[in-house]
């Protein structure tokens, strides 16, 4: 009886070292392909930009940016900064693309970008800067809080954001992501030029701003896009190395767009300036319900992906484009 019982025993055991031995190449193979999932590393690299070369050991983590653009850029790569400047001077508020998800986020304002708080931002124990040519006289000191990296940006003379997105985009191993999102935004303004060709045909557009000292017409440089991206027609030429000109009521009762995009440094400002005007009620923008009033940090401080992608919704859902 013992002996059968020791039979049975070892044949137990023999069934269970085979079905370990069978199942064991499996184990190993799920467990590295999980590793692969999960332990992506970073790799170091120098990075040669607009003003310097900076050496990065780690993947950042802690990211402060000083510009509202590499807000855009970071967004698309499913990261958020840790501090941010804000565009306008003498406000702590966060652009309208932002200003919610920053708030979920704990984001800390920094100041103005023209001017940052740079207390604020050793605080913050950033493992990455990333300025433009507004902070270039901060360099050095930036530089001696975090491994700083920078680009001289002109969005008056140039609005073509795929350039720096990518270089970015680099810093954190994620080129291919970009690269993906801008190619999605690619399709997405041709498929809304079409549309605006469509239903607009030949008339003419004109994007005003009206500030405290003037009203200027806004055609090149950063509002290139509206003409160059989106097919619409100016409403007038003039110098293309001038990013606005300066325009008054008569002129623009002259001119007499059909389409406007107006923004207004303050209500008060668009009521006394254009509102309240006999020129106003007149315009065929005005009587055929061809005004959109822009936000500022959209229109004015967008320059990537984001901003594009709410522009175009608004353009959209207001005038009705498919």
């Amino acid at each position: 009886m013992k002996k059968t019982n020791f039979l049975y025993l070892v044949a137990i055991l023999a069934i269970i070292s085979g079905l370990f031995l069978y199942y064991l190449p499996s184990m190993n193979l799920v467990k590295s392909a999980h590793d692969s999932n999960t332990s992506h590393t970073f790799k170091a690299k120098t990075i040669v930009h607009d003003f310097g070369t900076t050496e990065l050991k780690k993947a950042p983590k802690r990211i402060v940016i000083l510009d509202n653009l590499y807000g855009e850029i970071l967004e698309p790569l499913d990261l958020t900064p840790v501090g941010a400047t804000t565009g306008q001077e003498g406000s702590q508020e966060f652009s309208t693309l932002f200003k919610k998800h920053y708030k979920d986020a704990d984001v800390v304002s920094v100041g103005w970008q023209k001017s940052p708080d740079l207390e604020k931002i050793k605080e913050l124990k950033p493992d990455l800067i990333l300025m433009t040519v507004d902070q270039e006289g901060l360099y050095d000191k930036l530089s001696e809080i975090a491994p700083t990296v920078g680009y001289r940006i002109n969005t008056d003379e140039n609005w073509d954001y795929h350039e720096t997105s990518l270089k970015v985009a680099e810093i954190f191993d994620k080129r291919d992501e970009m690269k993906d999102a801008l190619d999605r935004m690619d399709a997405k303004e041709a498929v809304f030029a079409e549309n605006v060709k469509a239903k607009f045909g030949d008339q003419k557009l004109m994007y005003l701003r009206v500030t405290g000292n003037d009203i200027r017409y806004y055609a090149y440089g950063h509002f290139g896009y509206l003409y160059d991206t989106y097919k619409f027609n100016r409403a007038q030429t003039f110098n293309p190395e001038d990013m606005y000109q300066v325009i008054d009521i008569d002129k623009l009762k002259d001119l007499n767009p059909d389409l406007l995009i107006v923004q207004a440094d303050s209500q008060e400002l668009l009521d006394n300036k254009l509102k309240n005007t006999s020129v106003w009620s007149n315009l065929k923008a005005v009587q055929n319900n061809n005004v959109i009033y822009a936000d500022y940090s959209t229109y004015m401080l967008g320059f990537g992906i984001v901003s594009q992608e709410a522009i175009m919704n608004q353009i959209s859902d207001e005038w009705g484009l498919k």
